[in-house]
């Protein structure tokens, strides 16, 4: 058979309580050619629903590894799970070391099904990348093994720490929405006389300098809000050297644009100083009862901020006196037993945030809609 009919995958053989398959690397077009029929064929990312016991792709998720995969550095370092049809073998070269082999593949679509990493694969191929893929072959499984394998993957994954990834952004010399918004907690958290100052879980838990209530990921998010609507878009146009666009309802965004993390960081700083300074017995409650800069509180106030900076511009609301006279003026109402900054009026949850946001909205004369 000719060569080009040919693919060439070195493997490693792996034993592993009663499993035996083998771990290899393919180059990315050659695993296009090898894949089953219905495995991803896309056509300006219109994507089919995946046939078995697959579940469906998901555009958005493929669109988003696709766009990574085209920014300098981009890697896949996990391995991508087949199952191997023995029938396309065309030869199998055994080398002195028994476990390790060369396995020729006939270059025929069908002789491989995936069993995990099929958004990866329609990402490859939709950004018609050429990647050296890491491989996991299993031979000639039957479709209820390749189930199991499936459900077991991806039923036992737990999920990465949000907070985890917000401060891995920050040793990140290369800008993002991530970093700034990481960069802009990390100020607020260790700067004395910050209304922030050790109230941030930074890394999500409690350590020997931080006693705050509120986790890193949670402030990250809100803050990212106010200027980025697809933060992963953003740090892959960056990565790029690509201009970002412009778009209404992210007020910050031109300044995110323009790197000006002094007036985002100003502002933040300014409005949540003056909350702090209106209510300091809730701010600094001690005895967990007040809601004020726990994760409801803190949420309710960065949404009616984004509201606010829809009607005024950021110079009104950053000058001296913008936020200590709006306050002043309903400060009595939060006092009251009805309406203070406690979990009996505003539950946890998206509720208790809705309540309190559109309470505060109301009482500072802000359009809810």
């Amino acid at each position: 058979m000719e060569e080009q009919n040919i693919v060439k995958i070195p493997i490693l053989k792996v034993e592993q309580t009663g499993w035996n398959f083998y771990v290899g690397t393919i180059n990315s077009h050659d695993l296009y050619h090898i894949a089953e029929t219905d495995r991803i064929r896309l056509e300006n990312l219109k994507v089919p629903k995946y046939l078995g016991f697959q579940r469906a792709l998901v555009e958005e998720r493929v669109r988003s590894i696709k766009d990574y995969l085209l920014t300098p550095g981009s890697t896949f370092p996990n391995s991508i799970i087949l199952t191997l049809d023995s029938e396309y073998i065309h030869n199998w070269e055994e080398s002195s070391d028994p476990s390790f082999s060369l396995i020729k593949v006939r270059r025929e679509v069908g002789a491989a099904k995936i069993i995990d990493g099929q958004h990866r694969c329609a990402a490859l191929e939709a950004a018609d990348s050429t990647f050296e893929v890491i491989v996991t072959i299993f031979i000639d499984l039957d479709i209820f093994k390749c189930a199991k394998i499936f459900s077991k993957i991806n039923s036992t994954q737990k999920a990465v720490n949000p907070s985890i990834s917000y401060e891995l952004f920050g040793y990140s010399s290369e800008p993002s929405p991530q970093k700034i918004a990481h960069d802009i907690a990390l100020k607020l958290n260790t700067t004395e006389g910050s209304p922030f100052f050790k109230k941030l879980l930074m890394l999500g838990s409690r350590d020997g300098w931080s006693e705050g209530v509120l986790s890193q990921a949670t402030f990250c998010k809100q803050i990212i809000r106010l200027y980025s609507r697809k933060e992963e878009e953003d740090e892959n146009v960056l990565l790029r050297g690509g201009k970002l666009k412009e778009y209404t309802g992210y007020p910050l965004r031109p300044y995110f644009i323009n790197n000006d993390v002094n007036t985002i960081l100003s502002l933040i700083w300014k409005y949540f100083y003056q909350i702090a300074a209106t209510w300091p017995d809730q701010w600094n409650d001690l005895t967990s009862t007040s809601v004020l800069v726990k994760t409801t509180g803190f949420i309710s106030f960065m949404e009616v901020l984004k509201k606010w900076l829809s009607i005024k511009s950021v110079d009104e609301m950053a000058s001296d006196g913008f936020f200590r006279l709006a306050f002043i003026k309903i400060k009595d109402k939060y006092i009251e037993t009805n309406k203070r900054f406690i979990r009996e009026n505003y539950p946890s949850g998206h509720q208790g945030v809705i309540v309190l946001r559109n309470s505060l909205l109301s009482d500072l004369n802000i359009p809810i809609s």
